[in-house]
């Protein structure tokens, strides 16, 4: 119930560990993941159910998945929390479990995170480790009024460092300052996963460093658009010239044809103010957002219509494509792969 690997992103690197407690039985409910989100964001999330042996083994797996549900429907991490919450006290038998959902924006160089009831991250930089003022919440399971979201800009370079109370061993208190410190007495060890948690205890241990390292600005490129016709040639040519910069002119003529389906469509479709961005990492990432509301989905166009198979062009051409939603409209974005 646990994820294999870590998942390849852009703009981060994750790693983790996880020990089960020594008892015979190896069961525990702490969970994590890393889920990547739209526009190369990553959700970091860790949970302990507050109960050992089989049945908080079962529940966290409920959990782990409902997590994934609510992150692919792109919420805040405060909604993110009450929806688990409420979906908790929906599922029959009453438990409780603290949580934490942190979301990292390698373009804004951002993090997004709330806490319910759970061990605050710690944060590493040049200057060191500090814990994360995070508001805390209460567990998730007791029905709370809500949730604060704490956010902070971050460095190129810093780590984020995630747990469960079991790192503390039971030798100190189990809070964001306590972990720094633990952090900071490891953090010249050659295998910090393993010098944080080196081994089971009496409580499970659940381990997550990220490195922020950010996407480089030249690896960004980003156009506001007018909304009129002649913004689809437009569109086509920047695409071109920026493949051309980054020595990839073999990819232009497909990324072309989708940028103009898609630049096409918020025409068409969407509303207001329209903006395109490429992105370069392990794959190349497209964006078009406008402020129209609606989100698009694939038409099933009749022989003798003239328009409504552009997604269905994206669809085939594309690695991946997708929506979500912004503060003031939407997104439109596909992923072409490099090789």
């Amino acid at each position: 119930m646990l994820p294999d690997e870590p998942p390849e992103l852009t703009g981060a690197r994750v790693a983790y560990r996880y020990l089960p407690a020594r008892e015979a039985a190896r069961v525990g409910g702490d969970w994590f993941d890393a889920i990547p989100l739209p526009g190369n964001r990553v959700a970091i999330t860790v949970g302990s159910v507050l109960r050992h042996g089989l049945t908080s083994a079962a529940i966290m797996g409920q959990l782990r998945a409902a997590v994934r549900v609510l992150a692919a429907q792109d919420l805040p991490p405060d909604r993110v929390l009450s929806g688990l919450d409420d979906l908790a006290r929906r599922l029959g038998e009453p438990y409780t479990a603290t949580f934490l959902y942190a979301v990292y924006d390698p373009l804004a160089r951002s993090l997004r995170i709330a806490d319910a009831g759970h061990l605050p991250p710690v944060l590493v930089t040049a200057a060191g480790a500090t814990p994360l003022p995070v508001p805390p919440g209460a567990p998730i399971g007791v029905g709370a009024e809500g949730f604060e979201v704490f956010e902070t800009r971050v460095e190129d370079g810093s780590r984020l460092v995630l747990g469960t109370d079991g790192l503390m061993g039971g030798q100190a208190p189990a809070t964001g300052q306590a972990l720094a410190e633990r952090v900071a007495a490891c953090a010249d060890a050659a295998d910090f996963l393993h010098a944080l948690a080196p081994a089971a205890g009496a409580e499970d241990i659940a381990l997550l460093l990220v490195e922020l390292t950010g996407i480089p600005d030249g690896d960004v490129a980003s156009w506001e658009l007018v909304a009129e016709p002649r913004s689809v040639p437009w569109a086509r040519g920047q695409i071109r010239r920026c493949l051309d910069g980054w020595g990839r002119s073999e990819l232009a003529d497909t990324m072309e044809l989708l940028v103009s389906e898609l630049v096409t469509n918020a025409l068409v479709h969407g509303a207001g103010a329209i903006w395109l961005r490429l992105i370069r990492g392990s794959v190349l990432l497209c964006e078009v957002g406008d402020d129209g509301p609606e989100l698009p989905y694939i038409r099933d166009a009749a022989d003798t219509d003239e328009s409504g198979r552009g997604l269905q062009l994206v669809s085939v051409l594309a690695r991946s494509w997708g929506t979500y939603r912004t503060a003031t409209g939407k997104v439109v974005w596909f992923e072409h792969p490099l090789d």
